[in-house]
């Protein structure tokens, strides 16, 4: 014979499987159970004294009596979710003592129905031993079923003594069969009941897991690509790094050559060199500072630091700003461009590392608005100025088109655009436009200038 949890399990195969517990709740929801079963054995006591108050003296049941079977079946819900199982054995305990002929009255009293639901109901939804739990529920439920049986019994000594329990029914069904349907079926809904319920609720507390195990799995690997695509970021940082290193080495060697061969004919010019090489060596120092500062937290491997393709081309740059143009509008994206520069090719003549930067800013942003937005049209300003603090270059992409739907990213895109910013102390402004559309700004200070005079 099959036992009974391998039946439910093939009936309902949306239950969770046997073997799983449902864990137990923290100590302030047990402390609240406590709590609320003093509060419902307060209002149980007080509904007892009404109907007392209600009822014959002679018909009535003894005071300590009542509240007695009272306390029996409200008291054991303050532990319901801690000792499901023993306290739905003493609430059954107390109920069938509360339904005999001379305490029937209390056992029929709202309250203890509904504590003694609430005991079932809790033990099908928090039992952790699932076995224990049928077989304890086996034996309550043949134990209400001898007490059904005894009570459509003690129906037929009315018969049996010549007394009717109605003298003229308005039914059509005889009043023994009556009687006993109507025992049978309100026993069903009220064990039923508390069964199907429970097993709903222990159903549904394992989905809750379930859903909150995968939202955790979620967040780990969403962790786990942020941190790839922080690595990702960084090593490409790093070869930013070395093209901006060589570029300055490369400058300071051809300086330092042509002021060794001029030194003795022309010590003016040679001075003058050896100025450049000071700029070119500075400007290495700063930019190099400020791309190892986003570096010092990871270490790259060297088999991640391989180029995938193999050749690599020559790092962008804002005098390349065209080309980032005519690439977009190759996407589709129809690119206007505006220069406001408070110095005369200020912005062609950047430091390769914030050159760099600010080109890297311009294509990502350029990139949201093809991913993420309906316009076909976005207007890309570059400007520079000066203030207080000194030079300063900005870009600001903007578009009056609408958010694509389904079409949210990770945030990987702004937060590089952040980093890269901070690298040159600058200010990022990133978000809707009224009454449409999206901005984002980017403004970089100017640390340094390098010297780009060359001997002819």
């Amino acid at each position: 014979m099959r036992r009974l949890p391998e039946i439910l399990q093939r009936r309902l195969p949306s239950l969770p499987p046997a073997d799983w517990e449902r864990p137990t709740p923290a100590a302030k929801g047990l402390r609240r159970d406590m709590l609320l079963a003093l509060a419902f054995l307060l209002l149980a006591l007080l509904m007892q004294e009404l109907v007392l108050s209600l009822t014959e003296k002679e018909d009535a049941v003894q005071r300590p009596i009542a509240f007695l079977i009272l306390s029996a079946l409200i008291l054991p819900l303050m532990f319901r979710r801690r000792w499901p199982i023993p306290m739905m054995l003493v609430g059954s305990v107390a109920f069938i003592a509360s339904s005999g002929s001379e305490t029937y009255t209390v056992g029929t009293q709202l309250c203890a129905q509904l504590a003694y639901f609430l005991g079932i109901y809790t033990a099908v939804t928090w039992a952790k031993n699932r076995r224990a739990l049928w077989i304890s529920m086996t034996v309550v439920l043949l134990a209400m079923a001898v007490w059904i049986i005894v009570s459509l019994f003690t129906s037929d000594l009315f018969a049996a003594t010549g007394m009717r329990m109605v003298d003229d029914p308005a039914g059509l069904l005889p009043v023994d069969i009556a009687y006993s349907l109507y025992s049978f079926l309100m026993n069903l809904m009220y064990f039923g009941g508390a069964i199907f319920l429970g097993l709903i609720s222990w159903s549904n507390a394992y989905s809750n897991e379930i859903v909150k195990e995968q939202a955790q799995r979620i967040a780990d690997q969403a962790q786990q690509l942020a941190d790839r695509a922080v690595n990702e970021e960084r090593l490409r940082i790093a070869r930013e790094l070395h093209d901006v290193i060589a570029h300055h080495i490369a400058s300071v060697g051809v300086q330092a050559s042509a002021a060794r061969l001029v030194h003795d004919r022309d010590p003016g010019k040679s001075l003058e060199l050896m100025r450049g090489i000071e700029t070119s060596a500075r400007s290495a120092v700063q930019e190099t500072r400020s791309l190892l500062g986003v570096l010092r937290e990871n270490d790259i491997s060297e088999s991640g630091a391989e180029s995938a393709g193999g050749i690599r081309r020559p790092e962008p740059s804002m005098a390349r700003i065209e080309e980032l143009v005519t690439a977009n509008k190759l996407h589709g994206l129809t690119v206007v461009l505006s220069r406001d520069e408070h110095e005369a090719r200020f912005i062609d003549n950047l430091p390769a590392g914030l050159s760099l930067a600010l080109y890297r800013i311009s294509g990502e942003a350029l990139a949201n608005v093809r991913r993420h937005s309906t316009a076909h049209t976005a207007t890309l300003s570059v400007r520079s100025g000066s203030d207080e603090e000194g030079a300063w270059v900005e870009v600001e992409v903007t578009d009056d088109g609408r958010p694509r739907p389904d079409s949210s990213g990770s945030g990987f895109g702004l937060r590089g655009i952040r980093e890269r910013s901070n690298l040159h102390h600058g200010l990022v402004e990133i978000g809707p436009r009224i009454p449409r559309g999206w901005r984002t700004r980017a403004r970089l200070r100017v640390v340094a200038q390098t010297d780009s005079r060359t001997m002819s």
